[in-house]
């Protein structure tokens, strides 16, 4: 068989097909390929046959002897070539993988396929590319021509936009699977960009199949009304493990979007201490301070020595969002000081905290609206600052990452990846 070396498939789709003495059979319709392989193989031509019935049937790619641009030929007549039917399951270039999104999995990005670029490789005929650019759009529309001499009279050339199947996964369309493994190998951050991305049928599919460590991670990333139609579509046992590996701020912001019925049950089967926490937190409104906050912080008692809060820290950081401030607090609960972990850990180990820490620290309070918030954090260089109500009691903290998008929005860690 003979075939250019590399054409996309927009150049084979129309093309008639003859036989060896160039008598019409009919037109391309379609490619098939068989999935398995990296640079998955063609195996055959769907074919609307010349007539006035229009008949579709499948060419092996076995019988054709030359694969071009202008045309389709086979090794034998019209009255000899062992026509076959599409059987089911069998994918289909057009129809199947053609406008659909892939994942990018080196940059992490949901693309849509304007073009596939077909090869022969070791006299197979192989997908090894798809062209997600402008170029492909219009050689598909049949306007290469024109839209190359125009970018060329504004001196901005056409160029492929190819990226090698190898580095590609799809993620809809017909039966082509989606990469659960290779998804979950990759960054948080970039598992909430490709759930932000795909349509909305997919996140769900991509979501389910994470660990709940993962799923935990991701949902950091995302916006708080997407993680709660998130969690909804997974099954109680696996929504409560994790919901327990997220920082209770962020668990409470899915709740307070969950339908009452579904954040009932679910604060419900949660440990008590922690769903006590999240209710709490549920008080405030979402754009103040105390809807900011999370009740994860470390204070210490006012009578400690350095030394026992260091020995203290080794028990309770694990259970802390933050350690790069501790909060010491009196007998009743109000916020005496500040201590940042450098201090700490410079200052002498028999020294008591009181003499150490900062006396009258930075603090807000709950009914504080966000953007106020996010100008002390930028006013005072902060990475966490207190939550205090009007009797002084500290109340909880609130990270930097809970206010970055409103400090610096091109530079923030949540980026606030919406419903697509």
């Amino acid at each position: 068989m003979v075939l250019f070396s590399e054409m996309f498939v927009s150049e084979l789709i129309g093309d008639p097909v003859v036989d060896r003495v160039q008598e019409n059979i009919g037109r391309v319709k379609d490619i098939i390929i068989t999935l398995g392989d990296v640079f998955p193989r063609v195996t055959g031509l769907l074919v609307i046959l010349a007539g006035e019935k229009k008949e579709e049937k499948v060419i092996l790619l076995s019988e054709i002897d030359l694969i071009g641009r202008q045309f389709v030929s086979t090794r034998a007549t019209k009255d000899r070539v062992p026509f076959t039917r599409l059987r089911d399951g069998e994918v289909l270039l057009q129809r199947d993988v053609i406008d659909q999104q892939v994942v990018d999995l080196e940059g992490a990005r949901v693309l849509r396929v304007n073009d596939l670029q077909l090869a022969k490789v070791d006299m197979e005929v192989r997908l090894i590319a798809a062209d997600v650019g402008f170029r492909g759009m219009v050689r598909r529309l049949g306007l290469e021509g024109p839209a190359a001499w125009l970018a060329a009279l504004l001196r901005r050339p056409l160029h492929d936009k190819l990226i090698g199947w190898d580095h590609v996964q799809s993620l809809s369309g017909g039966k082509i699977t989606i990469p659960t493994q290779q998804i979950t190998d990759l960054h948080p951050a970039d598992v909430a960009q490709i759930i932000s991305q795909v349509q909305t049928d997919k996140k769900a599919e991509i979501f389910s199949s994470l660990t709940e460590k993962t799923a935990a991670e991701a949902l950091h990333e995302l916006e708080p009304v997407l993680g709660a139609l998130l969690i909804q579509t997974l099954d109680t046992k696996k929504a409560l493990g994790v919901l327990e590996k997220m920082p209770v701020d962020e668990v409470a912001d899915i709740i307070g979007d969950l339908p009452g019925e579904k954040a009932d049950e679910l604060l419900r089967l949660m440990r008590v201490r922690k769903a006590a926490e999240i209710r709490k937190l549920l008080k405030h409104r979402d754009e103040t301070a105390g809807g900011l906050m999370t009740t994860e912080f470390i204070s210490l008692a006012l009578n400690l020595t350095v030394e026992e809060v260091i020995t203290q820290l080794r028990q309770l950081a694990p259970n802390a969002e933050t350690i790069y401030y501790l909060y010491v607090v009196d007998n009743d609960g109000r916020l005496a000081g500040v201590i940042s972990l450098r201090s700490l850990i410079v200052a002498q180990p028999h020294l008591p905290v009181s003499e150490v820490m900062i006396k009258e620290p930075i603090v807000v309070a709950p009914e504080m609206n966000e953007r106020e918030v996010a100008d002390v954090f930028s006013k005072y260089n902060l990475l966490a600052v207190p939550v205090v109500d009007a009797e002084g009691r500290i109340q909880g903290i609130i990270t930097i990452d809970d206010v970055m998008d409103l400090v610096l929005p091109p530079m923030s860690r949540r980026k606030r990846l919406m419903v697509g």
